[in-house]
């Protein structure tokens, strides 16, 4: 083992992992440089992040890279996301921070903090560009100024709310247990089924209605699965929350809550301690991320055999496209840092085949390289998922990519309550009466705010406006490629 200092300052996981690390990883040689080359002293990389599952994967690359580097050592932190931000933000005002670090708990998009100078980029950006997959960077979210200052480890096809279901319960309810219920109306009634045989003691749907954001998410999953395009409308720019798909959404979780089939105490759990109870078989569905299956793995290996996974139900099983936007940086070399070279180099270690089939066995977020889970050994729900997300999920178009000014825009932009999560749970509290009018209320509110952030940013010399939110060549099922932001849009 090499000489990894690691320190533990909260074990919160983000990420939540499984296996062991993968081995076998062939350092990356990108054109050898001078300052790595000659280098006899002794280099201390300094490396901060939130991602303790993955840090077995990411001991393995360092361990690696000092058999061929013997001066480097990486010294390594790991953090609560929300105390890694106040961290890097003290860091960064001594002239303290570390060589490496990721973003949590910072809540400032990128291209505000490449303008406050926070980072440097890649000495080998090019080199590292081309080993990528295509299109996986973009100006104005990985590139400033035609320079590559980070590269995303994760892929943009997933999303949050796929069915897990136990299913020995689904079999017992009359449903196939390999498949599992794709429709909303398929849903209610197993889980009403599931409910009835259960005789108070077993209900069909468990959820950690406590998670407000969790709770947001997988409304806006729904929403998208009944034909939203997400929360903004790219061939117009408007916000949606408004729209009949959001309404239907919570009205189809509110039936759930009406049938008798939610676990009683759902409204006090979040997503950990709502996966917990399930994984205990007192509820037979669960909406969860691909990363469920290696937390269940990991922490409740003997109900690993009982679990199966659907994708986000719809409607009436019609086909329909969830959208994410274009992947982010994880790791960023700060512009403190006295080795940009070495931890250039260390970081092309997290481009190739090899660490892309570790992260694939995390069973956590897919990897960049999607390819990467059929070498990989994952249990058959994970790679079930991962089928799920190539067929449904889609590239939408990023507003920043176009013009990072955007950027300005969102960093201005207040919080709005109550925001989607918030008004779900008060539908389900009964708080909320009226949800159709809270979300018009909310429509209405992030559109004003909108306004007002640009023309603040405007007022300050900047071009920036509503237009760059409209791209009118955006098409819901096919990827807006980077490509087409050249092409009328």
């Amino acid at each position: 083992m090499t000489n990894v200092n690691r320190t533990t300052l909260n074990r919160r996981r983000l990420v939540q992992g499984s296996t062991a690390a993968a081995g076998g990883f062939a350092l990356v040689r990108i054109a050898p440089r001078a300052g790595i080359a000659a280098a006899q002293e002794e280099v201390k990389i300094v490396w901060w992040d939130q991602f303790l599952p993955l840090e077995p994967l990411h001991q393995s690359i360092w361990d690696r890279y000092q058999e061929e580097h013997p001066e480097v050592t990486v010294e390594y932190t790991v953090y609560n996301p929300q105390e890694q931000g106040q961290a890097l933000q003290l860091a960064f005002t001594s002239d303290q921070l570390p060589d490496v670090h990721s973003l949590a708990g910072l809540g400032v998009p990128p291209p505000q903090l490449v303008a406050q100078n926070w980072f440097q980029p890649l000495s080998n950006g090019d080199a590292i560009q081309g080993k990528l997959p295509e299109g996986s960077l973009l100006e104005g979210v990985t590139i400033f100024d035609g320079e590559v200052y980070s590269f995303p480890l994760f892929s943009f096809r997933q999303y949050t709310t796929l069915n897990w279901f136990n299913k020995e319960l689904m079999e017992s309810a009359g449903f196939d247990p390999e498949t599992g219920p794709t429709t909303w109306d398929e849903f209610r009634q197993a889980a009403k089924a599931i409910t009835d045989a259960g005789d108070g003691r077993i209900y069909g749907w468990i959820q950690g209605l406590n998670f407000a954001a969790r709770l947001g998410v997988h409304v806006d999953d729904l929403a998208q699965s009944a034909g939203a395009p997400g929360a903004i409308d790219f061939t117009t720019g408007a916000y949606t929350y408004d729209t009949e798909p959001y309404a239907q959404a919570i009205e189809f979780l509110l039936s759930l809550q009406e049938d008798g089939s939610l676990f009683p105490a759902s409204s006090t759990l979040d997503a950990r301690t709502g996966r917990a109870r399930w994984a205990t078989g007192v509820a037979g569905m669960f909406f969860d991320g691909p990363w469920n299956i290696g937390v269940i793995q990991k922490e409740f290996e003997d109900f690993t055999g009982k679990v199966g996974v659907a994708p986000v139900p719809t409607p009436g099983g019609e086909e329909t496209f969830l959208h994410n936007g274009p992947s982010g940086g994880v790791f960023w070399i700060s512009s403190q840092s006295e080795h940009p070279d070495v931890a250039s180099d260390i970081l092309a270690q997290f481009t190739t085949p090899e660490y892309y089939v570790g992260l694939a066995e995390r069973m956590d977020q897919p990897p960049l390289d999607l390819s990467a889970v059929e070498q990989a050994e994952v249990h058959p729900s994970y790679a079930r998922a991962i089928q799920l997300f190539t067929e449904r999920v889609r590239l939408a178009p990023s507003p920043t990519a176009r013009n990072p000014a955007v950027s300005q825009v969102q960093a201005e932009m207040k919080d709005i309550h109550p925001d989607l999560g918030e008004i779900a749970q008060g539908v389900f509290s009964g708080d909320v009466t009226d949800y159709r009018a809270a979300l018009k209320s909310l429509n209405d509110q992030m559109t004003a705010e909108r306004d007002r952030a640009i023309e603040v940013v405007q007022g300050e010399g900047v071009e920036v406006s509503i237009d760059d939110w409209v791209f009118p060549a955006w098409q819901p099922a096919e990827d807006f490629t980077p490509g087409m932001y050249g092409q009328g849009d």
